[in-house]
């Protein structure tokens, strides 16, 4: 197992406030959590340059202003993208466990997928489903496991199912791009299919042609539906001072003017890679929590003459 997408359900045993921006302490639980089991590994995490091989969520759920109440279920993910981190993500926690957020605990009451699911098949049974457009919790489209090499045989193999030319993607958190040195916060096909393919090569066994990803990108996708929104995403630094973030969050279709069957099929396996890489900056933060979900681009219908 290469890739892990694990959602836990966490609960609140008292009323307590919380900040809206949980995405750092997040990340700080779990190398806490990977510490105790490979001190090593969670250091390189830490310390390491370059993109991480591991994604956080903020704390998402139902909050009235910055409150969270014992009666209603919040959910935490946490994303894997090598196999070490894979293993380490998936024994880090257990239900039952007690996580503390801002001197705030919340106890581990499910975990997807669960142990008993990874060990059964995890590339064919527990897949990020993109089918599940607007399914509520429980269950839940973002768990998921998966290889590299499943998921590109599934996309790339010649004998499989003809690609499709259009993808959407849910931006569930707010996402953003560093881009010649500024921050953009809108998703245009060239950055999110960039930062993708960057991902990708920098942890998946065989790289993809980056370049020319970014060209046709550029060149021949164009985003063809959108329902999007601004949205703030918070960065807490030393002392605790915050740095606000402008991002994206909603749906954005996109579509290929060029209907190769390659490149349909390499943009079909970066848009599935997305539920595990993240998108564009601060993804160990809360932000580029983004999935595939199932196209919502119809052909029109020809209009029928009426009769005479």
């Amino acid at each position: 197992m290469d890739l892990l997408s694990l959602v836990l359900t966490l609960q609140p045993a008292l009323p307590a406030s919380l900040p809206p921006r949980l995405g750092r302490a997040a990340y700080a639980i779990l190398l806490d959590r990977i510490a105790r089991r490979d001190p090593a590994l969670a250091a390189s995490l830490h310390e390491g340059d370059g993109p991480k091989p591991v994604t956080c969520s903020d704390l998402m759920g139902t909050r009235d202003e910055d409150q969270i109440a014992p009666d209603i279920a919040y959910t935490l993910r946490y994303t894997a993208l090598t196999a070490p981190v894979a293993a380490a993500l998936a024994a880090a926690f257990a239900p039952g466990d007690t996580l503390t957020f801002e001197g705030v605990d919340l106890r581990i009451e499910t975990i997807a997928p669960n142990h008993c699911e990874l060990q059964t098949q995890p590339s064919q049974s527990t897949i990020c489903n993109p089918q599940s457009v607007n399914s509520p919790l429980p269950p839940s489209p973002w768990p998921g496991a998966d290889d590299y090499d499943a998921l590109a045989a599934r996309h790339l193999r010649p004998s499989g199912p003809a690609p499709t030319s259009a993808w959407t993607l849910l931006f569930a958190s707010p996402t953003a791009f560093r881009s010649q040195g500024l921050t953009q916060a809108l998703p245009l096909p060239s950055l999110v299919f960039g930062s993708l393919v960057a991902r990708w090569n920098a942890f998946a066994p065989v790289a993809l042609p980056e370049e020319e990803v970014r060209r046709f990108a550029q060149e021949c996708v164009a985003i063809s539906r959108f329902a999007l929104r601004s949205a703030p995403g918070w960065e807490r630094g030393q002392g605790g001072t915050r740095g606000m973030r402008i991002g994206a969050i909603g749906k954005v279709t996109y579509s290929a003017l060029n209907r190769d069957r390659y490149w349909l099929a390499v943009f079909g396996l970066l848009a599935g890679f997305a539920c595990y890489a993240g998108l564009g900056m601060l993804t160990t933060m809360g932000m580029g929590q983004v999935r595939a979900v199932k196209s919502e681009l119809q052909r029109p219908r020809r209009a029928q003459s009426p009769e005479a």
